[in-house]
């Protein structure tokens, strides 16, 4: 009887996600992390609030939060789109 008994906890010990009592294995507690966008061939990154433009190796661009992330595909592209040169990095 006592090793039926071990048996069975046993198994029920060992079971993936019987934890949680729906039978079903443990889904990750954390979303997987969102790509930040990635900079076009030109390396230039705009920030949509101050309306500057990096080169996407700045420390500041480096900074700045995914969703105000904007890339350019050139250095004229940014400019018409009204963004001004970091004085940092100077890409334009």
């Amino acid at each position: 009887m006592k090793s039926l008994l071990l048996s069975v906890l046993m198994t029920v010990a060992f079971t993936p996600g019987f934890a949680q009592g729906d039978g079903k294995p443990a889904k990750p507690s954390t979303p997987p992390a969102k790509a930040a966008p990635a900079p076009a061939a030109t390396g230039l990154v705009g920030n949509k609030d101050s309306k500057l433009c990096h080169k996407a190796d700045c420390k500041a661009a480096a900074k700045m939060k995914d969703a105000n992330k904007v890339t350019f595909a050139s250095a004229a592209e940014a400019q018409k789109a009204g963004y001004k040169a970091c004085k940092m990095c100077k890409p334009f």
